[in-house]
């Protein structure tokens, strides 16, 4: 939506032209062209008319109309519409985070961020010039518009306020669709892809369900169980990825590395608790890990191929190798 549209640009000027007091009690034409004047845009009679019920209403501004004047006033003169406190540095610091929103995409956060931003820095009179964002800083490989984000701000509000949500669940290995009750608990993105962990009344534990198998979802006025089992953060700070192998405990790994390879494994750590114990004479590192193995752990060290040996857990070492012969 271009700035001169935007509608807390008129809710501002609306404001300023009622607490003018050189020109008081505005007609509806008047605050028309005050709207104009701010947005170079000349709204419609209707859209200043629903802007001011929005601003009683959201804004709680304190606008009646004065049937003997046929105009409007405020009845507190102490109202402002620009109530909130924000110093230059602050301004700054919001746009610079709604530039860095535009640029990795709506698909790592909710698209009312970028409203609500907006919406205090119109507060301001502060307006985004179309050439701020033209030029791209950041690229990322995050996939826009995939299925099933739509529902982020569901899950985001009933986490946030302790409401068991219903859903129809799709599995891909066995071709159906079931319905079940969770109680979110945390939204996890991992890979480019979103999660919702939660606990599933079907299952009695704390299950990871991605967005893209997720259709219908509906909060229920139910008591809400998450948390039951571990705590949902606590918990995947001993995973990597989303989806831990079933039985499988908090466990050391131990894995050889060949030369080529220990420049990668030094930028890029697979995991916080990651350590190397020892270089060997033939060149190869050894890293420990603590984590539950998961099955994107199976699957990142199968893409190292040759590149790696693992030495703990035996079963680990078959498991990989199993899935790297298939």
């Amino acid at each position: 939506m271009p700035v001169t549209k935007n509608p807390y640009l008129r809710y501002k000027a609306i404001d300023a032209r009622l607490r003018n007091r050189q020109k008081p009690l505005p007609t509806l034409l008047d605050l028309i062209q005050a709207c104009a004047k701010e947005t170079d845009f000349e709204p419609a009679l209707d859209t200043v008319v629903k802007d001011i019920k929005n601003m009683r209403i959201s804004f709680h501004a304190p606008i009646e109309f004065n049937y003997t004047k046929k105009a409007y006033e405020y009845t507190d003169d102490t109202y402002r519409f620009d109530g909130v406190g924000l110093l230059d540095q602050d301004i700054s610091s919001i746009k610079n985070a709604i530039e860095l929103i535009q640029s990795i995409g709506s698909s790592r956060v909710s698209g009312q961020f970028e409203h609500a931003m907006e919406k205090v820095l119109t507060a301001y009179r502060e307006k985004f010039p179309q050439g701020d964002f033209k030029r791209q800083f950041i690229q990322t490989d995050a996939p826009r518009d995939f299925r099933g984000f739509e529902h982020f701000d569901l899950f985001f509000r009933a986490i946030k306020d302790r409401i068991p949500v219903s859903i129809v669940h799709y599995s891909y290995s066995k071709h159906r669709f079931t319905s079940r009750i969770i109680h979110p608990m945390l939204l996890k993105e991992f890979d480019n892809r979103w999660y919702v962990v939660a606990y599933s009344d079907e299952h009695n534990e704390i299950r990871t369900f991605g967005f893209d198998r997720i259709h219908d979802p509906v909060c229920v006025q139910a008591e809400f169980r998450g948390e039951q089992g571990p705590d949902a953060v606590a918990y995947f700070q001993h995973i990597y990825g989303v989806y831990p192998i079933e039985n499988q405990e908090l466990q050391q790994i131990i894995i050889d590395i060949v030369p080529q390879e220990l420049a990668y494994f030094r930028s890029y750590p697979i995991h916080e608790s990651q350590k190397f114990v020892s270089v060997q004479n033939s060149g190869r590192a050894r890293i420990e890990l603590n984590l539950i193995p998961s099955f994107e752990l199976i699957r990142l060290l199968r893409s190292f191929g040759n590149s790696i040996r693992i030495v703990e857990p035996v079963w680990l070492r078959n498991e990989v190798k199993e899935n790297y012969n298939r």
